[in-house]
C-alpha cells in the first residue's frame, strides 16, 4: 500500500527583482525524486529572470507528469491575501480565483524582469482606499500619494493585516509590504500570476489542483486524476543555517523540499497539509476560499 503521497518535491524560493540576477537573493529551486535507491536531487538550479524560471518549471512539471509521477511543488510567496481583499479590489468571482486573475490581467512582467508591480500596488491601493493602503513598502522615488515607502495607517477587520497563517508565524512578513528586508509583497504581485499559468496550462491544467484552494484544507483526494499539488511554502519556518560559502536560498530550497520528503516518508506530510486541529470551521472556510495556508504552519515540529 502507497504510504507517501508524493514521488517528487519541487521548492522554489521566488525573487522579485527588476532585472537578470543570480546568486543570493534570486530565484532558486531544488527538486527532490523518490526511486528505488532512495530520494535523491534531480535539480539545484538559479535562472536569472522569472520568464526562464516559468519555463523551466514548467517543462519539469510535464516530464514528472508524463512519467507518471506526483508532485508537490511549493513556492515561497503568499498565494492569496487576507479575507476581504478581492471584494475590496474588485475582483469578482471565487475569492481565491478572482485574485490570480485580476493579477495576471495587471501586472506585467517582461523577459528582463522589469515589471510593473509598484504601479499595480498603487492602482490597488487607489481603489480600496483612494490612499497609500494596504499595500506600502517602495523605492522613495517610487512614493506618490497612493503608494508609501512605509506603512501609513492600521489595519482593520475588514482588510486585515495577516493571514491565519501567519498569525501562527510571527517571523514571516504581510503580504502588503512590497520593499526592504523580508518583504514579500512584491513576489506575490509577480508570482501568482506564474502559478495561474502552470495551473491553466494546457498540459497541466487536468493534472492539477491549488492547495488549499481546490483540495480544502486537507491532503488531495487519492481517487483524483492529480498529478501536481500547488503549495504554499515558507523556509524560514525551519532555522536552516548556510556553511561559509553556501548561498543560504540555495541551502533553504534543497533542505525544505528533503524535510518534507521525509515526513510525507513517515506519513506526516497528511497532517501538515490538514492544517493545525484547533482551526475553526470558519477559519478553514475563509482559509480554502480566500487566504491559503503555509505549508506547515502549526504542525511541523
Amino acid at each position: 500500500m502507497r504510504r507517501n503521497i508524493f514521488d517528487a518535491y519541487l521548492i522554489v524560493d521566488w525573487s522579485a527583482n527588476a532585472t537578470p540576477k543570480r546568486g543570493a537573493d534570486s530565484i532558486w529551486y531544488c527538486l527532490m525524486q523518490r526511486s528505488g535507491r532512495g530520494l535523491s536531487r534531480s535539480h539545484l538550479a538559479n535562472p536569472s529572470t522569472r520568464r526562464q524560471a516559468a519555463g523551466e518549471i514548467a517543462g519539469i512539471l510535464k516530464d514528472l507528469t508524463a512519467a507518471g509521477r506526483r508532485v508537490l511543488a511549493g513556492f515561497d510567496f503568499p498565494n492569496g491575501y487576507p479575507g476581504g481583499f478581492a471584494r475590496a479590489a474588485g475582483f469578482a468571482g471565487p475569492p481565491w480565483r478572482a485574485v490570480w486573475d485580476g493579477l495576471d490581467a495587471l501586472i506585467q512582467d517582461d523577459a528582463d524582469n522589469a515589471n510593473n508591480r509598484f504601479d499595480v500596488a498603487t492602482a490597488l491601493n487607489e481603489r480600496i482606499s483612494g490612499g497609500p493602503f494596504p499595500f506600502w513598502g517602495c523605492p522613495s522615488h517610487r512614493q506618490n500619494p497612493a503608494l508609501s515607502a512605509r506603512k501609513t495607517r492600521p489595519y482593520n477587520d475588514e482588510i486585515p493585516e495577516r493571514r491565519h497563517c501567519e498569525a501562527w508565524l510571527p517571523r514571516s512578513q504581510p503580504c502588503w509590504k512590497l520593499y526592504t528586508t523580508g518583504s514579500v509583497g512584491s513576489q506575490s504581485l509577480v508570482g501568482i500570476p506564474v502559478l495561474k499559468a502552470l495551473r491553466d496550462d494546457p498540459d497541466l491544467a487536468l493534472k492539477t489542483l491549488v492547495w488549499p484552494f481546490e483540495t480544502g484544507l486537507a491532503p488531495p483526494d487519492p481517487g483524483h486524476s492529480w498529478q501536481v499539488i500547488l503549495a504554499e511554502v515558507y523556509p524560514s519556518i525551519l532555522r536552516i543555517k548556510a556553511k561559509s560559502g553556501q548561498i543560504k536560498d540555495a541551502v533553504q530550497v534543497e533542505s525544505i523540499a528533503r524535510y518534507l520528503a521525509r515526513r510525507d516518508e513517515r506519513g506526516e506530510l497528511a497532517g501538515d497539509l490538514a492544517g493545525p486541529d484547533s482551526l475553526s470551521h470558519r477559519a478553514r472556510a475563509l482559509i480554502g476560499d480566500e487566504e491559503g495556508w503555509i505549508l506547515g504552519a502549526g504542525t511541523f515540529d
